[in-house]
């Protein structure tokens, strides 16, 4: 191993997966928590590989320390051919180590959350819900309009605690998002994508990525008439687990942006929701989501103005999953379907002039 970094053999975060697993990296991360904590040995239970790698372990200590972790899970970029992505690592980390501790919304229990400045690599130790009962949510699996109802208020009591506020009072790693997302493909390219099969039912309007790259310029000067707060910015089935008791919280926090409120609510409700049960239930659960505010503390915006804004904002899920590469797929083709039949039932595009 390296020389220590603040304290932890090998820096805070490392990209390699052994030394993550090793008792020395993480006696040395775990006593600041648990003092005279020490590892032994670990065994992996699971390992799942996306484009970030998340492991889950069981840690062996030489005497027993109360409340230190026996199951951990470690989210890293841990395989070499993500390694160009690295930076992408930094968001999720600022949100565990500036508002993950607020407890305004339902995350796992963070042990540690680190980016090495010298790799730019960030690395997120938590809790292993699995371990305790929690299930992780499925994105091909069904969603109910109830269970939608109990995730609009996580993602209410998350927008509450960061209300209206200036941009300049959110942490630095939680800028707009919407004109930098556009920027990350032409038309050209994203024309392509769409036409590549994923969107084969939808009608030709919701396929034009002109108008699609148009929407998500113009929801950025929308979003700026309507109150904005931190969001998720990704909230579909898969980033959404549930603990034993059936209460709900949220994971993969790599999007969180400062935007308006509606970006969160729309992506949810068209992303979960068969699109005959979101037709039914979808006015309801807004005015859900609104009394959940109110609820809060804050002024709700007008129940037909967020109606408006509900319905403009659908394009922006729309647009994620549209140039989405690196996920299996008939997740990609199951979600751009079902965003895009809500962008063409609610003339979303139409709405946006674009």
């Amino acid at each position: 191993m390296s020389a220590p970094a603040n304290g932890i053999p090998a820096g805070p975060a490392p990209l390699d997966e052994m030394t993550v697993l090793s008792p020395e990296w993480l006696t040395a991360v775990l006593r600041a928590r648990h003092p005279g904590a020490v590892v032994t040995g670990t065994r992996v239970t699971e390992r799942i590989e996306t484009v970030a790698t998340k492991v889950r372990f069981q840690v062996d200590y030489a005497e027993p320390v109360e409340g230190a972790p026996r199951a951990l899970c470690a989210k890293g970029y841990f395989n070499p051919a993500a390694r160009g992505r690295v930076g992408g690592s930094t968001t999720e980390v600022r949100f565990y180590q500036a508002v993950a501790p607020g407890g305004a919304v339902r995350v796992p229990g963070c042990v540690h959350a680190a980016v090495d400045e010298a790799t730019g690599h960030g690395l997120i130790l938590m809790e292993d819900l699995v371990e305790a009962g929690a299930t992780f949510l499925d994105p091909l699996g069904a969603y109910t309009p109830e269970r939608a109802a109990a995730t609009l208020e996580q993602l209410a009591a998350l927008h509450v605690a960061f209300w209206d506020r200036p941009e300049a009072e959110l942490p630095a790693a939680f800028p707009p998002r919407l004109r930098s997302l556009t920027g990350h493909v032409d038309t050209a390219r994203l024309q392509a994508q769409i036409d590549d099969g994923r969107a084969a039912d939808l009608p030709a309007a919701v396929r034009d990525a002109g108008r699609v790259r148009g929407a998500m310029l113009a929801l950025a000067e929308v979003g700026q008439r309507t109150a904005r707060s931190l969001v998720h910015g990704d909230v579909h089935t898969g980033n959404v687990f549930e603990l034993a008791d059936g209460r709900c919280g949220l994971i993969d926090w790599q999007v969180a942006q400062y935007g308006a409120w509606a970006l969160d609510v729309a992506y949810h409700l068209a992303a979960v929701l068969e699109p005959d049960d979101r037709e039914r239930s979808e006015r309801d659960l807004v005015d859900h989501y609104l009394d959940c505010l109110a609820r809060g503390g804050v002024t709700p915006p007008d129940r037909d103005d967020a109606w408006w804004q509900y319905r403009a904002h659908l394009p922006y899920g729309f647009f994620l999953w549209a140039i989405t590469r690196a996920v299996e797929r008939p997740v990609i083709e199951h979600l751009t379907r079902r965003l895009g039949l809500a962008v063409a039932w609610h003339d979303s595009l139409d709405l946006l002039g674009v």
